[in-house]
């Protein structure tokens, strides 16, 4: 892919648990040279392909249920309106991290996970996030804007690998490591 080239994805998904994403296809994600790395031998190819818009869907649930039940549909068609009224455009930055951090699954058994990412630039998200907080009167954060192009975890079907990086402070405190495409 050339650099600086802007793409125009589709309009995100809100789900009905709140979480928020833009599904991509094969064509607007560019790996790099990552695909060549030995590395990443025990990762999988990241296939439900997505930029998060809204993750950690605590924080919004509990934003919305201080409204009465009346009110909480009137934001939820208001936030509706907001995603669909953004381009979501992104250009993908030549900067890469791996990740790591282990969790507690289903079985309460620690599992280490790696992730690596490419940073995107996406002016919408900061858009989105002032009119969100403005609309639920509160102080979320902005999502992180990257794409998880490759993960890897230490169970063998786990369903999800990814590892979920709601914010720009939260980012940092994974201590990711700079890479070289």
């Amino acid at each position: 892919m050339r650099k600086n080239i802007i793409i125009k994805p589709r309009k995100p998904v809100l789900a009905r648990d709140f979480f928020c994403a833009i599904k991509l296809n094969k064509s607007q994600v560019d790996y790099g040279n990552l695909k060549s790395k030995k590395e990443l031998k025990d990762f999988k190819e990241q296939i439900d392909r997505h930029i998060t818009i809204m993750g950690g869907v605590d924080r919004f649930k509990s934003a919305l249920y201080k409204f009465s039940a009346k009110e909480r549909r009137k934001k939820i068609i208001k936030l509706k309106s907001i995603l669909k009224s953004l381009k979501w455009q992104y250009v993908q930055k030549d900067i890469y991290f791996v990740n790591r951090k282990s969790y507690y699954g289903d079985s309460r058994v620690l599992e280490h996970r790696k992730s690596y990412i490419r940073l995107i630039e996406m002016p919408d998200m900061d858009v989105f996030y002032r009119k969100l907080n403005i609309l639920l009167k509160t102080h979320i954060p902005t999502q992180f804007p990257h794409i998880t192009l490759f993960a890897k975890g230490e169970r063998p079907n786990a369903p999800w690998r990814g590892i979920l990086i709601p914010s720009k402070s939260k980012f940092r405190k994974l201590h990711p490591i700079k890479i070289k495409d």
